[in-house]
């Protein structure tokens, strides 16, 4: 049912979101939270979907003839059959709502990375735009790190490129 609104936004891009955002939240950092939610949600929705498209209906087929109920179901096969395409979406989401929040920051924001790093350049101070730049490289590459490795741990049981060698 809201599938044709939700493809009707999906193409906006997050960052066009500011003048949005400082409309809707403008004396608060909630606008930032706002684009970066806008700007993950999307891929993030996109990937689950396509995962819960892929699942072979013969594993629902399986359970339901073992006796499963639809609980059963959800929570044996669609659930873990579905993870590595939400953690697919998740890694994708990390990294636009990165640059988007970095970019809002830039743009409307009074803390963060972002803004300190677009101050810095403001001011000329060269070395200070660097570490800034290295700090968002940074967080970036923690922040994606750490998705990879609760999708690592959470979905243990697929086969990994190495075990297979």
């Amino acid at each position: 049912m809201l599938t044709p609104l939700f493809e009707a936004v999906r193409p906006i891009p997050a960052i066009a979101l500011v003048p949005v955002a400082i409309l809707l939240f403008p004396a608060d950092e909630q606008g930032i939270v706002f684009i970066t939610f806008a700007a993950a949600f999307f891929p993030i929705m996109v990937s689950t979907r396509h995962a819960v498209r892929a699942l072979p209906t013969l594993w629902e087929d399986a359970v339901r003839t073992l006796g499963g109920g639809r609980r059963h179901v959800l929570w044996h096969v669609v659930l873990p059959g579905i993870l590595p395409g939400v953690f697919g979406g998740l890694s994708v989401g990390m990294g636009v709502s990165w640059i988007c929040v970095i970019s809002a920051e830039m743009i409307s924001g009074e803390l963060g990375v972002g803004y300190r790093t677009w101050m810095s350049y403001t001011i000329v101070d060269y070395p200070a735009v660097i570490v800034g730049m290295l700090t968002i490289g940074l967080l970036g590459w923690l922040t994606s790190a750490a998705v990879e490795l609760a999708g690592r741990r959470v979905t243990r049981w697929l086969p990994r490129a190495e075990e297979a060698s």
